[in-house]
């Protein structure tokens, strides 16, 4: 194939482009300043750092965790006092229903998934559509989200202040605190009351009661494992 003179040029804007526009995504920097430690003296706790770098489900993997169920509660904002104030404001009751409607609406999921339009549940009779199961679904979470948990325990919390910078803009940043404070609550003592909201959450002639009553069983007995799942 002959390469014309102006096939070259084309090709050269092109790759100058190409270039240009990669020099110009300069990697945006993130450095920590200062946080809880620089006044304390401790080291930053290793359920701070496993949930920044990996979420909520590494920190529920610590072992010193494995009796307990983690909540933890987030703030972020350019006011130090105010972030602070925020996090100790922070209500576990909303973030456990927060993490309940996605933990029991993965397990909803999961056991209703390949269920049939047309066949019941355990001799019960759907009323023919996905939507009924997923309406159900919705009555059961919202209302179980609503029952008030008790035994969660303000267990610690940090905070840490970050600048947020582009090497290549010199004297341009953004310095934004973030505060976290953990709660825990008992396995079984959570496991418990969740076991009898979601029993008492549905009716007996609902297509999903043996779905849900067996549900209710298994975390009584076996817990909620995919707690803090995303």
């Amino acid at each position: 194939m002959k390469i014309t003179k102006l096939s070259l040029i084309v090709f050269s804007i092109m790759l100058i482009m190409v270039i240009a526009g990669c020099a110009s995504k300069s990697k945006v920097i993130i450095m920590e300043m200062e946080n809880k430690g620089s006044i304390t003296g401790e080291k930053t706790p290793d359920w701070v750092r496993d949930y920044i770098g990996q979420g909520i489900n590494k920190v529920q993997a610590q072992r010193e965790f494995r009796d307990v169920y983690c909540v933890i509660g987030e703030e972020t904002g350019l006011n130090k006092q105010f972030v602070l104030a925020a996090a100790d404001q922070f209500s576990a009751q909303q973030r456990i229903g927060a993490m309940l409607r996605t933990t029991i609406a993965s397990e909803y999921q999961s056991r209703v998934t390949g269920i049939s339009q047309s066949v019941g549940i355990g001799g019960n009779t759907p009323s023919g559509s996905a939507a009924t199961y997923q309406q159900e679904i919705d009555n059961v979470i919202n209302s179980i989200i609503n029952v008030s948990y008790s035994g969660a325990r303000r267990t610690s919390d940090w905070w840490s202040l970050r600048r947020r910078y582009d090497p290549d803009r010199e004297g341009v940043f953004t310095d934004e605190y973030t505060a976290y404070v953990l709660y825990t609550i008992p396995k079984g003592e959570l496991n418990l009351q969740v076991a009898r909201a979601l029993e008492t959450s549905i009716s007996r002639d609902s297509a999903l009661y043996d779905v849900t009553i067996e549900m209710a069983r298994n975390i009584l007995q076996n817990g909620m494992a995919d707690w803090g799942g995303e």
